[in-house]
């Protein structure tokens, strides 16, 4: 009987040994999936956090591309603007620079369409363009008939040239 006795309390012993290292396992799995878990936690939170700071980025990528974009559009208009203001010569030829104390400046535009035909065709071809549209002359003279006989005196009709208009110039 005492060796049944014994038995029992050796298996009692190693039943309860056994316990105690399951239940020490058990902990130790315990603290192991807290552990995982706080980390999980720790990733999602950087995870959310690179999202966000991805989402404000690719926002301010798409704000900086827009104003890309509108300055790109206004330098393009700014650049054609440009483009049709060198377009238009601006030159103002002095026709003659004697003039009396009651003489007005007259801004006279002469055009010869033929100009290289008729005077000079080793011009170049800018220089014709600027007699095909016409040429800015300051002439000055007492009246507008005076002005015009000035410009005609000097580039004849038969060479043909033309008046195409006659302003009086701004004071």
């Amino acid at each position: 009987m005492i060796a049944y006795l014994f038995a029992g309390l050796i298996g009692l012993t190693a039943l309860c040994y056994a316990l105690a290292q399951a239940i020490r396992r058990i902990k130790e799995t315990e603290q192991t999936i807290a552990k995982g878990e706080a980390r999980r936690q720790a990733q999602v939170d950087r995870i959310r956090r690179a999202g966000r700071a991805c989402l404000a980025l690719s926002r301010e990528l798409r704000d900086a591309k827009r104003r890309r974009n509108a300055q790109e559009i206004a330098c393009e208009d700014l650049e054609e603007r440009l483009r049709a203001s060198n377009a238009v010569d601006r030159r103002l030829y002095v026709l003659d620079d004697r003039r009396t104390q009651n003489d007005l400046g007259w801004i006279v535009r002469v055009a010869n369409p033929d100009y290289g035909q008729r005077v000079n065709a080793n011009l170049e071809k800018s220089a014709l363009e600027s007699w095909k549209r016409g040429r800015r002359f300051l002439v000055w003279a007492l009246d507008e008939k005076k002005a015009r006989e000035k410009v005609t005196a000097r580039f004849h009709d038969h060479k043909g040239f033309a008046i195409t208009g006659v302003t009086r110039q701004a004071e």
